[in-house]
């Protein structure tokens, strides 16, 4: 009997799903609600009265479920920090008792002792920890929180235990004097590493503003030269070539987005609305699934991407085959289907400095 290697029978899944139009995979903001201040989160929210407007269990359980009867393999539980939310554990173990592949997101914080064991006995695909500082100072800098040798002890306790475990770092201006050292602890841990490449700009509800919080093109290139030189790519260039061939799609279309994110995946944020992917601005897509039904509403979700108009300036831009329109990094103009110019400028910018870097090594 013929065998087939895993990376390419589940791209074979997620290709057949966003062929047929199924939800293969699911993202859940179940707070945005968080026990660290983080001063560039895109999401985050002081408020306590917003414990009100949140769903509860049973909301997202009956989502949940609905999304199991359409096709979810998948699931991502994040936050805020997800596991704040008083009924994180009802939740992951309804995903777990119906055969889900489920990823949590957290700080870390909350990765204790208890909460360990019962990762131990119901196990999740990852565990994708935050690490936003190298010692005391610079996690107040970042979070507003002392909480370094907290998290740092409870990341241990979880690689012991046997846990998948992938340490995130996001860069920000916040973290700039120690993001070096703070990649150099990630490394120190032995398990995946993922260093965030790009700032999303916060809901306008958080009161922040990327502009606040974002890094300088040079300390960007910098940041991507010495995360390479730590953290050599998982994927080889072979690996590249075969997921951008299973996609089966041209490089750019009158029509269409390019990602997964509202072809086969989904994401429902806090107050249950739902969107192609978390950071996906709102007045580009949405649809209701509290009042619809989730069926309806992805089915909405769906069509709207499928139709969504790609700027025609993308068609004769120089890098149209490497940068792929994304309504999320041109949220300002994404509803109008235009460019915002100030990305296309630092894509172009970033592009020409790699090229540059390359030919120079």
């Amino acid at each position: 009997m013929n065998s087939l290697p895993y990376r390419e029978f589940l791209a074979m899944i997620q290709e057949k799903a966003r062929e047929e139009g199924i939800p293969y995979r699911g993202s859940f903001e179940l707070t945005p609600l968080c026990n660290l201040n983080c001063k560039m989160c895109y999401v985050h929210l002081q408020d306590s009265s917003v414990k009100h407007k949140m769903l509860s269990g049973e909301q997202w359980i009956s989502l949940i479920q609905q999304a199991i009867n359409s096709g979810m393999m998948e699931a991502l539980l994040t936050g805020g920090e997800a596991m704040t939310h008083p009924a994180f554990w009802d939740i992951y173990m309804y995903l777990i008792n119906h055969a889900i592949t489920t990823r949590v997101k957290t700080n870390g914080l909350l990765l204790n002792k208890e909460s360990i064991k019962r990762f131990q006995e119901y196990k999740p695909c990852q565990i994708d920890i935050s690490l936003y500082g190298c010692d005391s100072e610079s996690y107040e800098a970042v979070t507003g929180v002392d909480a370094y040798e907290q998290v740092v002890s409870n990341i241990r306790m979880a690689i012991e235990a046997g846990l998948l475990i992938k340490i995130v770092v996001t860069p920000s201006r916040y973290m700039q004097p120690w993001t070096e050292r703070v990649m150099k602890l990630a490394k120190s841990f032995d398990v995946n590493v993922e260093v965030n490449n790009m700032l999303f700009e916060p809901h306008e509800n958080t009161g922040r503003k990327k502009a606040d919080f974002d890094i300088t093109l040079e300390e960007d290139l910098r940041i991507k030269e010495k995360s390479k030189e730590l953290f050599p790519p998982l994927y080889t260039s072979d690996d590249y070539e075969f997921f951008v061939k299973s996609r089966n799609r041209p490089d750019v279309s009158d029509k269409g987005l390019y990602c997964y994110a509202g072809s086969w995946g989904f994401a429902v944020n806090w107050d249950g609305l739902m969107v192609p992917c978390l950071s996906f601005p709102r007045d580009v897509v949405c649809a209701y699934p509290l009042h619809d039904g989730f069926s309806k509403a992805w089915s909405n979700v769906n069509d709207a991407v499928k139709n969504y108009e790609v700027p025609k300036v993308c068609h004769s831009c120089e890098l149209n085959t490497k940068c792929h329109y994304c309504p999320v990094n041109h949220s300002k103009v994404a509803a109008k289907h235009q460019c915002d110019p100030d990305y296309c400028n630092y894509v172009k910018a970033r592009y020409k400095a790699a090229v540059t870097s390359e030919k120079d090594n």
